[in-house]
């Protein structure tokens, strides 16, 4: 009895090492293989480039596991799932039609481009499968607009990673015309798909011009790349038009970045804002930046502008963020003048 007893404490052992040898990629690649091919294929269809090419890199991997890796990795999915809550699902068509609802239209779309993730489209899902190599050499043989139409439908990751590959003279001015895109016709949206697709452009009668680009998308990417780039592509801007220039180099240093700087400095810029303007841009802060904040103040100072802050209205979020640009233009010339520094975003760019 004791030697069966340990032959199966050491075979339980031995499957519970295989099972911790199954990772959680692989975990996904066995429940992809025991799918039919349409269910597989549709999961497939939801993934991104790289998701792809991992889960099928896993699933070649996994040819040969067990019974007993298939049924641990089957636990394993139903644990995961039941942990799951509903509150990712449509998200962000919730999020769209409360803002909608509360700011119209126009003003909805203008505040969510500044923090919502870019809505998929044919165009941007059809460039997240083209390698950065053959949209670089896209780009060059294409007319500037076109090519900066491209971009605007491109990560801020990726489409910095294209501009590195491109020459000098054409990076500032794609970065200009993509700044200043506004309304696109469907007919030059129906262009760009052709390029895609290797199809003749068929444009919808009935569909509008769609807003694309602008200041703060130049702004995204020139972040994304090296400081020197970034600070180069500034001056060339610069000589170009003064203004679009000054509009991205605005974008460049946002209100999260006062993340960046010490406490102290903190501090010394919160001295010079008044209470007026600093309740309302703290309502747009995040938690970790607000405790950062009151961390730099007095208690009695934290205290106050706390109870402002709660006893304070809704506040419509155009004012939120005309009170976070007014705390900044006080960082930026506090930076300007020497009496404060900053490491990180932005930093470079004031």
């Amino acid at each position: 009895m004791a030697d069966t007893k340990e032959k199966d404490e050491a075979a339980t052992g031995e499957e519970k090492g295989q099972l911790e040898l199954i990772t959680g990629r692989q975990t996904a690649a066995i429940l992809m293989l025991l799918f039919n091919d349409e269910e597989a294929a549709q999961i497939l269809e939801r993934l991104e480039p790289h998701e792809v090419e991992a889960l099928g890199e896993a699933m070649f991997s996994v040819a040969d596991v067990d019974a007993t890796q298939i049924d641990g990795s089957l636990d394993r999915f139903l644990v995961l799932t039941m942990n799951r809550s509903m509150l990712a699902y449509k998200s962000d068509e919730k999020v769209s039609r409360v803002f909608r609802r509360a700011l119209g239209t126009s003003r909805a779309e203008t505040i969510m481009n500044r923090f919502a993730p870019k809505r998929p489209n044919n165009i941007a899902e059809m460039l997240k499968w083209v390698p950065a190599k053959d949209l670089a050499q896209l780009m060059s043989d294409e007319p500037p607009q076109i090519s900066a139409l491209l971009m605007s439908f491109l990560t801020p990751e990726m489409a910095a990673q294209i501009l590195d590959l491109l020459p000098g003279e054409i990076q500032s001015d794609l970065i200009y015309r993509l700044a200043t895109l506004g309304p696109v016709s469907a007919k030059a949206l129906a262009h760009i798909q052709g390029l895609l697709d290797n199809t003749t452009p068929v444009e919808e009668e009935v569909a509008p011009p769609m807003q694309v680009g602008g200041v703060l998308d130049s702004a995204t990417i020139i972040n994304n790349l090296s400081k020197e780039r970034g600070r180069a592509l500034l001056k060339e801007l610069m000589k170009r038009d003064k203004v679009t220039a000054k509009l991205i180099e605005d974008e460049l240093f946002i209100f999260a970045d006062l993340m960046n700087l010490s406490k102290k400095d903190i501090g010394s810029v919160v001295r010079k804002v008044d209470s007026s303007i600093l309740v309302p841009a703290l309502r747009g802060a995040s938690a970790e930046l607000k405790a950062k904040i009151f961390g730099a103040m007095s208690k009695r100072a934290a205290e106050t502008i706390q109870d402002d802050m709660a006893e304070a209205p809704p506040q419509p979020m155009d004012a939120v963020v005309a009170a976070q640009k007014a705390v900044i233009a006080v960082a930026k010339a506090m930076l300007d003048s020497g009496e404060i520094n900053m490491t990180g975003a932005g930093a470079d760019y004031v």
